[in-house]
């Protein structure tokens, strides 16, 4: 019954449990993504897997290869120049580029209708703008 009647080292006791606790889970969060990672994850959660990509490490090193899963802290890409799997955080990732020529099926060259018209109709406006002025004068 001494226990209950020092209620003050009780109570500080359970303070010190808590703090240690709260302490504690903010070490294990604090090992999330940056905010930099954040913007890595939802720039690749973009891309399809199997997408051709260039990386850009933090330490300048280049990695060229496909994209494979993508998870909560990492990414699995499959590096072009050996096959070899490897899995890099996005904390890792200074940058991804994709290239400018898709390769692949579905990337042919599109040609837009939609700016061949108004040069069209702007042509034909013009052309029928100087036959009506050849022939006023």
């Amino acid at each position: 019954m001494t226990l209950f009647r020092n209620s003050s080292i009780l109570r500080l006791g359970l303070a010190c449990v808590l703090i240690a606790g709260v302490s504690m889970g903010q070490a294990q969060s604090a090992a999330s993504l940056t905010k930099h990672g954040h913007k890595v994850q939802h720039k690749l959660a973009k891309y399809s897997s199997g997408r051709y990509l260039h990386l850009v490490m933090r330490d300048s090193t280049d990695s060229y290869g496909a994209l494979g899963t993508l998870s909560e802290d990492s990414f699995t890409f499959t590096r072009a120049d050996n096959n070899s799997i490897a899995t890099y955080s996005y904390n890792d990732i200074d940058k991804v580029k994709t290239d400018k020529e898709p390769i692949g099926q579905g990337t042919e060259p599109r040609y837009h209708i939609r700016h061949l018209v108004p040069i069209v109709v702007t042509a034909a406006a013009l052309g029928a703008a100087g036959a009506v002025y050849a022939v006023e004068r």
